[in-house]
């Protein structure tokens, strides 16, 4: 039986073992055990655990050599549509198997600081959908309560951070999937400023907005995790040089006034426990010194609107055109409606399309340039896995309503657990920035985490 049974795979809890004298190859078989007993659903594929261990094993040889090995100990997984080398990618697709010869740029960044992989994600097919039901038996299920969604696209990602498999994730965000299985689970979801993470050995949903996001059970983390993966890369076109480190802002170096929508256009389709667990958190704001002006949401709706309601759509079809057009029978119906309307777009809508874009990238760096952040409830309402089946398209798109402008608008994100609800379900509030100012957003989401966890009787 593992001694470490009880051990929280936070990167806090593992070097705090790892300095009393634990051995960081035990750790991570503990990981391994908890994959294997707890991980269903959660997993496309797994490593071997006697492969996991024996990287562990070289890793903890390395360091003692003196090599610098930061994330020694720690285990990850990541999204099914990253690639892992000797590892199948699927994006949850039967009709799609790719077999890459190298690993994504981000995962070979944490493997050489020491982390350890231990599988692949389940999730949303061809990451379309924020729910988690758009997949292959058997469904990802909510890590706090099974009834409900676990959130998607990046279903697997954070249910296993949530169910203390892995000490963090990757997934993949287009239009939250960074954000909305965070919320969904009680845990932080980190959108990182589009070309702040090389998206080299990604499989796109888009170009213009895709990006590799962190989920992680606290904000720091998080942020370091970030920190590890972040960096210009060459040989990714999209990779940008002008975006500083991701290095949390002190609270006292921001700005005191923070954006909030106006209260009128919010709408948390009647969850009352929602509404109210949204008006708690914004009152702790206010309790650390910030003042919240209410500012107008309907050009982010806007925006929010070119992520699957415009030629952006079509895009899609460039990674998985063989299969949408060679074997669509193999395609989740419901993803299948989402893709194949790209195939309708004229050239003429796709210019357009970018052209609104533009646009609505300018009117978000004036917008919010007075601010410390954009706050936002990170989703209106959890919805049940049966509520959720019974109207997949509608109440998928609700789960997008405060997530779908960040990234057409080149903003970045932090999604961090609030007051818990009436109801024992997770809130969630997401504290936006624009592109480059991850550090701020990461400084306001750690503090505000702090105060939450003083509410609850946590550690200040």
């Amino acid at each position: 039986m593992s001694d470490f049974q009880t051990l929280a795979m936070t990167l806090a809890s593992v070097r705090a073992a790892l300095s009393e004298g634990a051995d960081p190859v035990a750790i991570v078989a503990e990981s391994c055990r908890r994959v294997l007993l707890y991980g269903t659903g959660c997993f496309t594929a797994l490593v071997p655990a006697g492969i996991a261990v024996d990287r562990a094993r070289t890793a903890a040889a390395e360091a003692r050599a003196g090599a610098d090995r930061p994330l020694l100990g720690l285990t990850f997984c990541v999204k099914d549509n990253l690639h892992v080398a000797g590892m199948k990618t699927t994006a949850n697709c039967p009709g799609l198997s790719l077999e890459p010869e190298a690993s994504a740029a981000a995962v070979l960044a944490l493997e050489a600081a020491g982390a350890v992989l231990v599988g692949k994600n389940t999730m949303d097919q061809f990451a379309t959908g924020l729910n988690g039901t758009r997949s292959p038996e058997p469904l990802c299920r909510n890590a706090i309560d099974p009834s409900y969604i676990p959130g998607g696209s990046s279903s697997g990602s954070a249910v296993a951070v949530a169910r203390d498999l892995v000490a963090f994730s990757l997934g993949s965000d287009t239009g939250g999937s960074g954000r909305v299985p965070a919320a969904c689970n009680g845990i932080v979801g980190v959108k990182p400023s589009i070309g702040l993470v090389s998206g080299r050995g990604l499989l796109y949903n888009s170009r213009f907005l895709d990006c590799i996001p962190v989920f992680a059970s606290t904000c720091a983390d998080a942020n370091e995790i970030l920190q590890t993966i972040a960096g210009f890369d060459p040989l990714d076109p999209a990779s940008r040089r002008d975006l500083p480190p991701p290095v949390a802002a002190p609270l006292g170096d921001l700005p005191r006034e923070i954006a909030v929508p106006r209260l009128d256009q919010l709408d948390f389709e009647t969850d009352r426990a929602a509404e109210a667990a949204h008006r708690a958190n914004l009152e702790t704001l206010e309790a650390l010194g910030f003042t919240l002006v209410e500012i107008d949401f309907d050009p982010f709706a806007a925006a929010g609107r070119l992520v699957f309601q415009s030629a952006l759509v079509a895009e899609r079809l460039v990674d998985y055109w063989d299969v949408v057009t060679g074997r669509p029978e193999t395609i989740h119906p419901v993803v299948r409606a989402a893709i194949e309307p790209g195939l309708r777009y004229s050239a003429k809508d796709a210019f357009d399309a970018i052209r609104q874009l533009t646009e609505a990238r300018r009117w978000a760096r004036a917008a919010l340039a007075p601010f410390a952040a954009f706050v936002v409830p990170t989703v209106p309402t959890l919805y049940t896995i049966a509520d959720m089946l019974a109207e997949p398209v509608a109440r998928n798109a609700v789960m997008g309503r405060y997530t779908y402008f960040v990234n057409p608008m080149d903003l970045c994100a932090v999604a961090v657990p609030g007051s818990v609800r009436t109801d024992g379900l997770p809130s969630s509030l997401s504290f936006i920035g624009l592109a480059g100012h991850d550090g701020t957003v990461a400084g306001l989401a750690a503090r505000f985490e702090s105060a939450m966890d003083a509410h609850r009787g946590g550690a200040a």
